[in-house]
């Protein structure tokens, strides 16, 4: 970490806002605190037209980047926002970073690290749920568990491991290129796209837990509700681009287990059994996650539960909805 910073790569942060004016600032932060010298950075804001003085916070912090950029996104969708800033890119590494991300000190210089290897086409931390009051803290408990964000390596990898997305994540600037960046027919599930064309063009994907990124959760119930409900949504419109590629046993369990619920009560009329046994196990299931969630913070346990199942049942309702719409 002695290079000094003229011998080190460009690195362009894409960092794409919308009415971020309460988060922003704590990605600010964690930028100037990086010790991947700010010489060094290209950043780019790309906002899409955030009216809660966004910007201004924004452009506030033009003294402490000698290389920022603003940009525009009039289709208020992060993959154009992305391509925007892939578009002025001079970094020979491009990485994500949102609003609501909190990368550690050494974010960048691993990540870097990692990809002057070779080896690399993308590199990111696990990601790790963090929460702000009542509701953020539980939420981010259900996340941080398995059984709340579907055992993907990407948020719970323990050793550096080979996956099939990241979260943000870092690249060579030339790979993104080469795939011709994010699909902006994407509104959501963008990431899993891109990486899932990088890896049918050869690319291998790196989760290091050494880098650490914190996300900041939604804070309130209908906030998780709506995200995961768009999420199930373009979980289908992923597999039907991409086929089996674009899907995963995880993926599919909320609404195969919202299916089979539905089924236990058409049933009741001929027996209880399907639904005592159905509704008795998930009960059963998520009572005892959300114990081992809330172990650190146990008044939080019912609003543990609750997110548990807004993120399953969420999920459900935005895949099947999206699976029977055109």
């Amino acid at each position: 970490m002695n290079e000094p910073s003229s011998q080190r790569p460009l690195v362009t942060v894409a960092i794409p806002v919308r009415n971020e004016a309460p988060r922003l600032p704590g990605l600010l932060a964690a930028l100037r605190a990086q010790t991947w010298p700010r010489q060094a950075m290209q950043v780019i804001v790309v906002d899409g037209g955030s009216e809660d003085g966004t910007l201004d916070i924004a452009r506030a912090a033009a003294q402490d980047f000698p290389h920022i950029l603003f940009l525009e996104n009039p289709r208020q969708v992060a993959a154009a926002a992305l391509n925007r800033a892939l578009a002025q890119a001079q970094g020979r590494y491009f990485l994500r970073l949102d609003a609501r991300s909190r990368p550690g000190p050494e974010y960048i210089a691993r990540c870097v690290a990692w990809l002057q290897t070779g080896t690399w086409a993308g590199v990111a931390g696990p990601q790790i749920a963090v929460g702000e009051g009542p509701w953020g803290e539980a939420i981010a408990q259900a996340l941080n568990h398995p059984l709340g964000s579907g055992w993907s390596r990407y948020r719970h990898a323990r050793t550096p491991v080979e996956s099939e997305t990241l979260y943000l994540g870092a690249y060579p600037t030339w790979w993104l290129q080469k795939v011709g960046g994010w699909d902006e027919g994407m509104v959501a599930n963008e990431d899993y796209d891109l990486n899932l064309r990088l890896r049918r063009a050869g690319a291998r994907l790196l989760v290091d837990p050494a880098i650490p990124m914190r996300y900041l959760v939604r804070d309130n119930p209908r906030g998780l509700a709506r995200q995961y409900l768009r999420y199930g949504a373009w979980r289908v419109v992923t597999w039907r681009k991409h086929g089996w590629q674009g899907m995963r046993w995880r993926h599919g369990a909320p609404a195969l287990w919202a299916a089979g619920m539905v089924l236990a009560l058409a049933l009741m009329p001929w027996s209880p059994w399907p639904w005592a046994i159905s509704w008795g196990g998930y009960a059963g299931v998520i009572l005892g996650a959300s114990l081992q969630s809330a172990r650190p913070l146990p008044r939080q346990l019912g609003r543990v539960v609750l997110a548990m199942v807004i993120i399953h049942l969420a999920w459900a309702t935005g895949f099947w909805w999206g699976l029977f719409r055109k």
